[in-house]
């Protein structure tokens, strides 16, 4: 009798544990699938800039011609790359076109002279793309020495980052940024809030969801209850907190690097299994996915989009 329970009651264990584990690899393949929302960003911003860079065949670019010839293809790029709200070109000195999709309207956002401190906004037609209205002043927010512009440059694959755009919202947006010919750069934005929002409708088995840059800049807050997260220094720290903000003890932290990220290079699915840790490469934006957990319950997950990298905490009581 007693050897029929044990093996009953090993067999309802067994059934547990891989049902847990069915629920948890669901989690993930979704978690997979919303982050190629991404995916398409950085290969949208090189076939642009390849294309302006063939169109204008060496032409001078003063503020006229990227008027005339800029202009319409960013129109066309905003209009036809799904998710995209900001499309810009930003040149070496300080001439900047950029398109923005905000509130069912399209903007301009140009600065027409070199080295400008005055930036001009400007209604689009959104069917023809062509400016029409008043241009109202503002004060530039791009210089051409600020840190991302300079690694976009200076980079073959482009730069991408979590930023603010140029609308009247000026809402978070994933960027990517790459080099044209030489003379200036292209920049892509997808708004934050599609992602996070695309989570949002994602079926987490009763657990809880984190998204944050490795900046430590958070895009989705867990409603984990007293709990909180911590990242610097490529380190997430995972902390109880008490209703009044006091840390009460940390559950663990967990390192954002692998040792094994450049060691594969696949093109879709779970990528290579390193243990506990997996990476994977798709049409030329990097990620890296690692599950450290310090608990049975705790499971923590790692993805790098291109240079940043984005954290995917999930926490489930199985």
């Amino acid at each position: 009798m007693i050897s029929m329970l044990f093996k009953m009651t090993k067999r309802i264990e067994h059934r547990i544990l891989f049902e847990s584990h069915e629920a948890l690899n669901r989690s993930f393949s979704s978690i997979d699938s919303t982050s190629k929302l991404l995916t398409p960003l950085n290969p949208s911003a090189v076939n642009l800039a390849r294309s302006l860079t063939s169109s204008l065949n060496g032409t001078e670019l003063n503020f006229t011609t990227i008027q005339t010839t800029v202009a319409p293809t960013l129109f066309l790029a905003l209009s036809t790359i799904p998710h995209i709200s900001q499309v810009s070109y930003i040149g070496l000195d300080g001439l900047l076109f950029s398109l923005n999709n905000y509130s069912d309207q399209t903007y301009a956002v140009f600065s027409n002279a070199s080295f400008s401190s005055n930036w001009y906004t400007q209604p689009v037609n959104r069917d023809t793309g062509k400016l029409y209205g008043a241009a109202v002043a503002s004060d530039s927010k791009v210089i051409v020495n600020a840190s991302w512009f300079q690694a976009a440059l200076n980079s073959t694959s482009g730069y991408s980052w979590l930023g603010r755009g140029w609308d009247k919202a000026q809402g978070s947006l994933f960027i990517s940024t790459v080099v044209m010919d030489g003379r200036g750069v292209i920049s892509l934005g997808i708004p934050a809030k599609v992602v996070v929002d695309h989570f949002a409708a994602l079926d987490f088995h009763g657990g809880y969801f984190h998204l944050a840059t490795a900046d430590g800049d958070v895009i989705v807050q867990s409603k984990l209850p007293k709990t909180q997260f911590q990242i610097s220094n490529n380190t997430v720290s995972v902390q109880t907190v008490k209703p009044n903000g006091n840390v009460t003890s940390n559950l663990g932290h967990f390192p954002c690097n692998t040792p094994d990220d450049d060691d594969k290079d696949n093109d879709g699915g779970n990528g290579g299994k390193l243990g506990s840790s997996y990476s994977w490469k798709l049409k030329g934006t990097k990620y890296i996915g690692r599950i450290a957990p310090p608990s049975r319950s705790l499971e923590f997950n790692q993805y790098a989009f291109t240079h940043k990298k984005i954290f995917f905490l999930k926490y489930a009581e199985f």
